[in-house]
């Protein structure tokens, strides 16, 4: 498996981090690389210990211990927050970043943070990624090559992963961020999307990886849909939904309240596969579908419901349903692949 690609179906929030960890660790990956936009956006995962590991900036597939860790070039980098997660993760001597990648400014999360349309009408996070990228693409941001205390941890991503991907026993994990459906030029909810694009092509993209060491595409679908920030949600229920059922959701960035649905729109679904291609899917938070599967690890677990939802995301995706996640813990999986 030379190279696979990590991608959310929807829009975000749906495990595509544990989904790294874990099959950084089922195959002992030798890379994970982030893609995606930047720091806007955060993965969390439980140990088996209860300890909760959250990161906006690195791929956590350093949870195997084998796994190198890396930045794409086309991934923008907060170095407070990028040193931040080496120091509480200890992966100093792991982690890579291209100097390539453009540098998020205090500056610019202050203009953010600043801006009333991204705040109030777009619902950003206002963490100073679209401000840095547009200044990038007026040629006018930093660089990570030019802030010296990130030297230390400079490399040709594109290289390395290329390098790795082109060995047959070589394995590179690409963890995208965010949800295809909050893609810039793809999403129809313009302006309520994150400041690019957040599919299978723009993952590869921000890594430099050449397409024909892509082996699999692996489309994450939360089995009830999240949205955090303003624009359309099919089958929303409200907050106090939510909470009654015990499946209220909080951001890992900033702690709002994540938006929920109560079924996933099938035509959504279809149109995000037709835009991923994805080999094989990971149906997610199936557990606040069903909250007798969770925490189970064998098939024996699934049920009615969720073998109806995973038949119709089959239908619509086309592509086998081979991941369960069935409850917060790494391990917390029903791996149908064995």
């Amino acid at each position: 498996m030379p190279a696979s690609v990590i991608v959310d179906a929807l829009w975000g929030d749906s495990g595509k981090g544990k989904t790294c960890a874990y099959l950084a660790r089922k195959h002992d990956a030798q890379l994970a690389v982030r893609a995606g936009i930047g720091t806007n956006a955060g993965a969390s995962v439980t140990l088996e210990s209860g300890e909760l590991i959250k990161a906006r900036q690195l791929p956590t597939g350093w949870l195997n211990p084998g796994t190198k860790v890396a930045v794409g070039s086309g991934v923008l980098v907060d170095p407070r927050v990028f040193a931040d997660e080496l120091e509480r993760y200890g992966l100093g001597d792991r982690a890579m970043i291209d100097p390539r990648c453009a540098v998020i400014s205090e500056q610019h999360i202050a203009d953010e943070q600043a801006d009333q349309h991204l705040r109030k009408q777009v619902g950003s996070t206002c963490t100073g990624n679209g401000y840095a990228r547009a200044d990038f693409a007026l040629r006018r941001a930093q660089q990570a090559r030019d802030i010296p205390e990130l030297a230390p941890y400079l490399g040709d991503v594109a290289a390395e992963a290329n390098r790795v991907a082109a060995d047959p026993d070589g394995l590179v994990l690409i963890e995208s961020s965010q949800g295809t459906m909050l893609s810039l030029a793809l999403s129809e909810d313009y302006p309520y999307t994150t400041s690019g694009n957040c599919t299978t092509a723009s993952a590869l993209n921000d890594v430099g990886l050449n397409w024909r060491h892509l082996d699999e595409v692996i489309m994450i679908v939360k089995a009830l849909p999240t949205r955090v920030g303003e624009g359309p949600l099919p089958y929303e229920i409200s907050t106090a939904e939510a909470e009654r059922r015990g499946i209220a959701e909080y951001g890992v960035v900033t702690g709002r309240p994540r938006r929920k649905a109560e079924a996933i729109d099938a035509d959504t679904l279809r149109y995000a596969a037709m835009l991923n291609g994805p080999t094989r899917i990971a149906l997610t938070f199936c557990d606040h579908l069903d909250p007798a599967i969770r925490g189970q690890r064998g098939s024996a677990a699934i049920g009615p419901e969720v073998r109806r939802v995973i038949g119709e995301v089959e239908q619509a995706t086309g592509a086998p349903v081979t991941l369960l996640d069935t409850g917060p813990r790494l391990d917390d999986v029903i791996d149908l692949e064995g």
